[in-house]
This record gives structure tokens, C-alpha cells and sequence, in this order.
């Protein structure tokens, strides 16, 4: 059976006989800086941003909110730019006049990469397991996690980004040693994905892995689903099925180093060496495996001897292990001989024993690809089926993307040449695909409300002019994420509040207006656009699993935010041989818990076995690209929040972080520290009825923060 065939977006198409529509894919026409489009109210845009969203507004007879008080925005951005709340201290200094350099210092912290790291682990279908039926565990993927949050820290300019994951090996070496493991590392972008280990036919085998590469290339970089070609033209995309082949060519000419084997898979057991001297040492190790190996021998043959001597003692009633009395001549020769061979015994113990201590230490490995020997171009499967393979196709690219491709050599496999082809300028949808993405996470909304499809089944930019402006922007000024997020969140669009029912313009001449026009605008904005696709106010987001649960830790006081080495999985398959490591045998990996203070990035990621308040609270399925997720809210939400031991023991923390005050100063600290703002007058008195009731002790005060962690504003970013 073909595993991952097609996408399941693809599957009710093949009942019938779509035809692809004549009008040209949007995302595929050239973007370039767009006019700035007037606006009627001139001094209510601070960007360029701002002029795009207001003319949209403006079109629709639409005014947008006033800005978000300093207290909320201050948590905003603290939550949007490194998924953390404000420190109390930074709470009661802040004023609107240090926005901007708060926006910079957050940019410059370490925690940015742990933040934004996570979405884009999320688009590159990260996990530390294989999956499918043999659920292997991949114990260098870690690597490559710790190497997106470095990237994202240091601002690697995108293009760069994504020259490394494509064909990071291949680029010219760095010349400080760690950023060239880290082209190495960034590799394990193609290897991270799910892999049916246990697969016996070893061309499906070889499709289904080109097959999650192309899946994941084409989705991350360029919001496409190539792979639904596999067996057929797209019934929608211009992707026809050797487009899909020519891109197979590329990974099936690519070896995979993963680290990772079974009875079935070989291939993929070595990894990449890293360090100066990463090859070196790691020829070092497999001489002296092979010098064991051959001293092995030489020991089994000296043991095999000895033996032999022994069976012909006893079956001659001689005990070798006793001196024995009258022996004919020929015995007493062969009792000289045992004791000649047993020496030669001791003297090979000994010599391995010695050669075993001596082993040169090994180099870290990560998990990376390299151009395979002999690279091949791929034949078209006749309806996907492997045993059907018809003519082959050149390796190549999608032919609709109007990018020329530089010739790909006999000798290579032509990721090189793939990762040009994708970073490139001119290139339609990277720009636009990376742009969209950021702009998801900042606003809550992209302005492609599919942001892994950009195709005839995804949806229509809302602000096509503001998209494409960004895009070029965005390539013109160095392909800067730091640099995007930043124009974003110093917009006022970024700053506006999040109330439905807030005014309309903080313009002073006009408040008395529109305090009068509000409940009329009001109703306006909710029937022309409920769901605030036009951006008339700020959207409210729900904290995903990882800042929910880094937030708890930060408010008990326990949150260790050192970048973690290393992974539970990795610890855990030390002591079990490569082909053992799978997930359910032998207990290896039932028992891994979330009982790590790190952030949550650095929690393991187990397909099909996610940790429960990850599953509970929408995080990722690692078995797909991932740019936007579900968001829900559920009864399993807070029965998980009231009843985990590690909330629990967070809320204790936190009560004993307000002692030594009065009930008055602890109520409004529990507040503050929690949701970043003073408390009104009902909501002390709420909490103060609350601790009233459950006594004003130690047992009391920790109810009364664990409730406090269960409420919907500290769930939600306003």
C-alpha cells in the first residue's frame, strides 16, 4: 500500500473530472512596491502599513478602533515577539513613549528565537520520531531544532534560511566553525519528517521519503501541495505529474543521514560529523571499530583452537582443568598446546580490552543530508505505482513558476540549484509565502487566510496591494524577519485595541462624533464584517500550548529559559542499540513526562504520543506542514488546568512569590503579575471573595492563583 499518496485535500477529486479554471493563480503574477493608496484621514496612518489597511477600510465607509491602552499592547508584543509575559517591573515603568525600544530590546533578546523558532518548526513538520509503523526515535533531531532558534536569533536573512535547509551541506563553508555546522544541521529540515521505517520494498520506500521532502518544500517555501501530482496532474495547481517526478529526481539523488535504522532501512543509519575536525575523528572511530573488528577475528580463531584442543581432552576421559596423572605422549602434547593456546586467550582479552579503552572519542553528529554517488533522474510512475515506472524526467522544478533554473550537473543532485531557484528575487510565491506567514503571527489572521496554499483551493489575499508591497519591501531590505516584524508591530493597525466596542478614532476633533456614530458603526462593522478580515480592530489570540505553559512556569517562578542541549529522547535511547529505539517496544519512550522547567520549544515531540497539555491545547500535528493552527476551546482545556499536578505545584510557586504584603497588595500583585494590569474595583473585590472564602492561608492563596491561571484573560492575548 502507497503511504502518503496523495494529500487528503486531493481525494475527493479523483470521483470527478475538474478542470483546472483558465484564470491565472494570482500568487504566481510578479509583486513589486505598490503606490501608497490615499487615505481621508491622514493622521491615522504612522506606516505604510497603516495606509494600505485605512484605504480598504475607508472603502467600505469603515473607521477603524482606537489604540490599545499601554498595558495591554505591552503584553501583546511581549507575548507576540517571544511568548513570555512582562516582568511586574517592566509592567508599572512602561509608558507609550518606550514602545519602540522595548520592540528592539525584544527583538535582541534570545527568547525571540525560542518563539518565533516554534512556528517555523511547526511549517517544518518537527519531531523527534518517525512515525507510521515503526515509530523509530530520531535522537539527533534536537540538533536541528536548537539550529532554527540560532538562525531566527541572529536574523539569517531568509533566503539564506532557506538555501541552508535545502542544500546547506553544498554552500561554501562558513569560516566560523559553528555557523558551518550549522549549514550542515539546517539539512535536517528534509529529514525530520515522517518515514515508513518499517517499509520493505525499498523503492516505495525511496518515493515515500522524496515524497514528505517534496511535500514539505513545496508547502513551506512556496504554499503549494506539489505531491498531490504524483499519480496525476493537479486537478487544479499547473503542476503536472513530471514536474512532481523532476522534483523526486532532485531527493532520491540526495542521502539521507539520520541516525536512525531498522532491519529494513540500513541506508539511513550514519549521521553527519560536525567540528573542525568532525571527519577526522569520526575516521578515527570507524579505524579503530574496524581494528577491533579484525582483532575480533584473530581472537575468535585463538578461542576456536583452545576449544577444539579441549573436546579432544575430554573425549579422550582427560579433565583440562585438572593436572592429570599417566598421559600417552600424544595427550601430554595436547595439554602443552591447550596451555600454549589458553595463554594466547588471556594475551587477546587483554590486547582488546586495552584497544577498547583507546577508542578515540567520537564527534557529535546531527542529523543532515549529502549528494548521493550515483544521482539518477526519476521515471514517472505510471498512476504513482513504483512497479509501473514509465520514461524518466530531467530533475527539475515546477515549469508554472516563472524562475529560470540553472543547469543541474550529471554529478549533482540538484539541490543546490533548487535552493537558488526557491530564494530567488524573482521568484512569486517565497516572498509572498514567508511575508503572509509573519503576518499571520503578528496580526493573528494572514492576509492569505491559508498560509500553506496558495493555489486555486486557498483563498484570495484580503490586501493583495499590501501583500505584494511587503513582499518586495521585504526582498528589497535584505530579507530581514527581524526587520518585517518590526514595521509591523510599530503600525498602529498592530496597536489598535481588540474591543468591539471601542471608539472608531483617537483623532481628538473627531471623538464627540463618533462617540455619537458608535452604535450605528458599530452594527455597520459586525454586518460588513464580522470576522474583521479588513482589520477594523486588533484580533484576540489564544495563548497556544507552549507560551500557556511557559506563561505558568514564569508565574511560579521557575522557568529556566537556558537554551536546552539535548532531548529526553535522545537520553533515553543511550542505553538501547539503533534498532531497538521505537517508540512502544520494550517501554522505550511510554514514560517520557513533561517534567521540565526549559521552555516549552525544548519539550519532546512524539508522533502519535504528543505530551497531553500539548495535544489538549492545539499544538502542531508533526506529521503534516503546519502554518496556521486550530484554535478551540474545550471542556478537556480546563479539566487538564484543574487537575495537573504541574499547575498545581506552579500555582504554590506563584502564591509565594505575593507574601509579606497585605490581602489588599497580594490581590492586586496576582493580578498584575497575571494579567499584566491593574485590577478594577469588581475584580479585587471578586478576589477578595474569593480568598474570604477559601481563608486567608497558604492552602487558600494557592487556590486562588491556580483559578486566577484558569481564567480566560490570562489565556488570551487582547
Amino acid at each position: 500500500m502507497i503511504s502518503r499518496l496523495i494529500a487528503w485535500f486531493c481525494l475527493p477529486v479523483l470521483a470527478t473530472a475538474a478542470v483546472p479554471s483558465a484564470e491565472p493563480l494570482w500568487s504566481l503574477q510578479p509583486f513589486a512596491v505598490q503606490p501608497l493608496p490615499t487615505v481621508k484621514q491622514q493622521n491615522w496612518p504612522r506606516s505604510r502599513v497603516d495606509h494600505f489597511i485605512l484605504a480598504r477600510l475607508e472603502k467600505e465607509n469603515l473607521r477603524p478602533n482606537g489604540d490599545a491602552d499601554a498595558a495591554t499592547l505591552l503584553r501583546r508584543v511581549y507575548f507576540d515577539l517571544i511568548g513570555l509575559p512582562p516582568s511586574l517591573e517592566e509592567i508599572e515603568g512602561f509608558e507609550m513613549s518606550k514602545f519602540a525600544a522595548v520592540v528592539d530590546k525584544l527583538l535582541a533578546s534570545p527568547e525571540f528565537g525560542a518563539r518565533w523558532g516554534r512556528h517555523w518548526l511547526d511549517v517544518a513538520r518537527y519531531a523527534e520520531t518517525s512515525g507510521n509503523t515503526r515509530n523509530m526515535a530520531y535522537v539527533l533531531a534536537w540538533r536541528y531544532r536548537n539550529y532554527v532558534v540560532r538562525a531566527l536569533n541572529r536574523d539569517t536573512p531568509f533566503d539564506e534560511f532557506i538555501r541552508e535547509q535545502i542544500a546547506g551541506d553544498l554552500l561554501p563553508p562558513a569560516n566560523d566553525q559553528v555557523r558551518r555546522d550549522d549549514q550542515l544541521l539546517a539539512t535536517g529540515f528534509l529529514n525530520v519528517g515522517v518515514k515508513s521505517l518499517g517499509e520493505q520494498d525499498k523503492d516505495l520506500y525511496d518515493m515515500n521519503v522524496a515524497d514528505d521532502q517534496i511535500d514539505a518544500t513545496c508547502h513551506a517555501f512556496l504554499a503549494l501541495s506539489a505531491n498531490c501530482a504524483r499519480c496525476h496532474d493537479h486537478k487544479f495547481d499547473p503542476i503536472p505529474t513530471a514536474d512532481y517526478h523532476a522534483l523526486a529526481g532532485i531527493f532520491r539523488s540526495t542521502q539521507n543521514l539520520s541516525g536512525v535504522q531498522t532491519n529494513n532501512v540500513l541506508k539511513e543509519g550514519e549521521a553527519m560529523p560536525l567540528g573542525k575536525d568532525g571527519m577526522q575523528r569520526l575516521t578515527a572511530v570507524k579505524q579503530h571499530e574496524k581494528d577491533i573488528a579484525d582483532m575480533q577475528k584473530d581472537y575468535v580463531e585463538v578461542a576456536k583452537k583452545r576449544s577444539t584442543v579441549r573436546e579432544e581432552l575430554i573425549k579422550a576421559g582427560i579433565d583440562p582443568t585438572k593436572k592429570p596423572g599417566a598421559m600417552t605422549k600424544e595427550m601430554a602434547e595436547k595439554m602443552a598446546v591447550l596451555g600454549a593456546l589458553e595463554q594466547d586467550v588471556t594475551t587477546w582479552q587483554k590486547k582488546l580490552a586495552e584497544k577498547q579503552k583507546s577508542a578515540p572519542p567520537p564527534p557529535p553528529l546531527g542529523m543532515s543530508v549529502r549528494d548521493g554517488e550515483t544521482p539518477m533522474d526519476c521515471p514517472v510512475y505510471d498512476k504513482g505505482e513504483v512497479k509501473k515506472p514509465l520514461a524518466p524526467v530531467k530533475r527539475g522544478v515546477l515549469s508554472a513558476i516563472p524562475v529560470k533554473l540553472a543547469a543541474i550537473g550529471p554529478k549533482e543532485s540538484g539541490r543546490r540549484q533548487l535552493a537558488d531557484w526557491i530564494a530567488s528575487p524573482q521568484n512569486p510565491l517565497t516572498a509572498r509565502v514567508i511575508v503572509n506567514r509573519v503576518w499571520l503571527h503578528v496580526f493573528g489572521r494572514g492576509l492569505v487566510e491559508s498560509p500553506d496554499d496558495f493555489g486555486k483551493n486557498g483563498v484570495k489575499p484580503s490586501h493583495p496591494e499590501l501583500l505584494d508591497d511587503l513582499a518586495a519591501r521585504f526582498v528589497k531590505n535584505g530579507w530581514s524577519i527581524k526587520s518585517l516584524i518590526r514595521e509591523l508591530v510599530m503600525s498602529r493597525s498592530y496597536q489598535m485595541s481588540s474591543e468591539i466596542s471601542a471608539q472608531f478614532s483617537v483623532l481628538s476633533s473627531q471623538k464627540t462624533e463618533h462617540s455619537a456614530l458608535s452604535t450605528e458603526h458599530l452594527n455597520r462593522r459586525q454586518v460588513i464584517d464580522p470576522s474583521n478580515i479588513l482589520l477594523w480592530r486588533a484580533n484576540r489570540k489564544r495563548l497556544e500550548a507552549e507560551p500557556l505553559r511557559d506563561a505558568i512556569l514564569c508565574l511560579g517562578g521557575t522557568l529556566d529559559l537556558t537554551p536546552r542541549e539535548g532531548s529526553p529522547i535522545a537520553d533515553k535511547a543511550q542505553a538501547i542499540t539503533p534498532q531497538g529505539r521505537e517508540v512502544g517496544r520494550k517501554h522505550f519512550l511510554n514514560d517520557l513526562k513533561d517534567d521540565t522547567t526549559h521552555r516549552s520549544i525544548y519539550l519532546p515531540i512524539v508522533r502519535g504520543a504528543q505530551l497531553p497539555m500539548m495535544q489538549c491545547f492545539n499544538a502542531a500535528d508533526p506529521g503534516l506542514v503546519i502554518g496556521s493552527r486550530s484554535a478551540s476551546i474545550t471542556p478537556m482545556q480546563s479539566l487538564l488546568l484543574m487537575n495537573s499536578d504541574q499547575v498545581m505545584t506552579q500555582a504554590q510557586n506563584f502564591s509565594k512569590r505575593v507574601v509579606g504584603m497585605t490581602l489588599e497588595a497580594r490581590i492586586v500583585h496576582v493580578w498584575k503579575m497575571a494579567c499584566c494590569r491593574q485590577p478594577t474595583n469588581q475584580e479585587v473585590e471578586a478576589l477578595r471573595g474569593f480568598i474570604t472564602a477559601a481563608g486567608d492561608t497558604d492552602e487558600g492563596w494557592t487556590q486562588l492563583c491556580h483559578a486566577v491561571m484558569q481564567s480566560g484573560e490570562f489565556q488570551t492575548v487582547y
